[in-house]
């Protein structure tokens, strides 16, 4: 009779010590994946443009325009965007923490051509006061054209397209891009210097240098 009793005991130790044993294989398995690590800088691909790959936030709001801040990303530098609130105007004008430029049917970040791809376009700006002003563009592929502007001339350059109401713009050909709307112009174009100021120069600004984008 002893020994059928120690022979239980020892089967019931047994049966005692294996959740024990298994407790660590199971710990083990359902324990959390480590993360994963981070990619080095030095394999993230630049922005085509330079410029932000990020969706805009809506910084400013009037007059029928809206102002749209563009962080910085690993990719591409901040920028600014004073687009027309129904989208129906094919101007916009966009600013950097080095530049800003003037679009007609052109993507928010298009950019210059360089190299081969570069050209001339002369555009023609008409007031309804019988003004005009020839603006040096740049073709986009698109069929747009890109006015790049230096922030020193920033404010002379666009100062007649800020008290004027509307404008017709016209192609180095003469052909008529079209007549265009700048109602509230003035406090878009002011909105923008605001938000480029703001937003590309303080916290949204690109960790390290970049060349020049207009």
């Amino acid at each position: 009779m002893r020994r059928a009793r120690s022979g239980r005991t020892a089967v019931r130790v047994a049966a005692l010590l294996l959740p024990i044993a298994l407790l660590p294989a199971c710990q083990a398995t359902n324990s959390p994946p480590l993360p994963r690590a981070a990619v080095p800088t030095a394999f993230v691909r630049p922005s085509d443009s330079g410029l932000s790959d990020a969706p805009g936030r809506v910084v400013a709001q009037n007059k029928g325009w809206v102002v749209r801040a563009h962080p910085a990303t690993q990719t591409g530098s901040a920028y600014c965007l004073a687009t027309r609130a129904d989208s129906a105007s094919p101007l916009s004008f966009r600013a950097t923490a080095k530049g800003a430029a003037m679009l007609v049917n052109g993507d928010q970040k298009a950019q210059p051509p360089t190299g081969e791809r570069a050209g001339e376009s002369r555009l023609t700006a008409i007031f309804p006061d019988g003004a005009s002003m020839a603006l040096e563009a740049k073709p986009l592929p698109n069929g747009g054209v890109i006015v790049p502007v230096e922030l020193p001339k920033y404010e002379d350059l666009f100062e007649p397209f800020m008290r004027s109401k509307a404008v017709t713009l016209k192609s180095a050909d003469a052909d008529k891009i079209g007549d265009v709307s700048l109602g509230g112009s003035s406090w878009a174009l002011n909105a923008l210097d605001e938000c480029r100021i703001l937003h590309t120069d303080g916290q949204f600004a690109e960790a390290a240098p970049r060349p020049a984008q207009p």
